[in-house]
């Protein structure tokens, strides 16, 4: 009798045992994967000219960002989240042109360039009295799940023609450090407003995701 139960003691023992190694294996990797897969997002590359820090910019001039495929809707759902970012920024007044175009047609190269064409500052200044243009580019579209977005952005001085402000991003959510930081934004953002998908509210629209995009890539300025 004495064998038999000293037998069912080793056996508890065993699984127990067993099974604290498996809970602390548990919080082991537990910890592994939170410190690996919840790395800050870092991958927004910026810069701001002396220029920039010296100079008062009052109003700002916003074209329409540039798409290498002609989707009036896409352009237009993320130049409409910029120009909310920038607004609520309250940096300085934001306009956007009306027929502007003829002059934007000689202004693909700007990124090449590094430079605003001097038709183009001329023709900004005397339409819409702005210290500043700014240009952006969607570099990478993609807009089912997982979404992905890239913008290069970058403001002109209407007096230099110089850089004085750029920033690039790729928001790719296929990226746990993407998802962190997107629900950090739907926390602050959607405080007040419920929703059956919680912050995965934002991947099924890309209006939503673009606006979460301006709103950290305008953060830099």
């Amino acid at each position: 009798m004495r064998t038999f139960r000293a037998t069912i003691t080793i056996i508890l023992f065993f699984f127990t045992a067993i099974s604290i190694k498996g809970c602390v294996m548990s919080d082991v990797a537990g910890t592994v994967q939170s410190t690996l897969f919840t790395k800050k997002f870092d991958s927004i590359s910026y810069h701001k000219s002396d220029e920039y820090n010296n100079t008062k910019v009052q109003r700002v001039l916003l074209l329409p960002f540039a798409f290498e495929t002609k989707r009036d809707k896409v352009v237009n759902e993320v130049t409409e989240a910029f120009f909310i970012e920038l607004q609520k920024s309250t940096k300085f007044d934001v306009v956007v042109p009306q027929e502007f175009q003829d002059i934007l047609s000689q202004q693909r190269d700007v990124w090449n360039r590094g430079l605003i064409r001097a038709e183009t500052i001329t023709e900004a200044k005397k339409r819409y009295k702005v210290d500043a243009i700014i240009f952006g580019t969607i570099t990478q579209y993609k807009p089912y799940e997982p979404p992905i977005l890239g913008i290069k952005i970058g403001m002109f001085s209407a007096k230099s023609g110089n850089i004085m402000w750029s920033s690039d991003a790729i928001f790719d959510s296929s990226e746990a450090s993407v998802i962190k930081l997107l629900k950090s934004y739907h926390k602050k953002q959607y405080q007040r407003k419920q929703s059956l998908y919680d912050w995965k509210l934002i991947l099924l629209s890309m209006k939503r995701y673009a606006q979460f995009v301006a709103y950290h890539m305008v953060a830099s300025l």
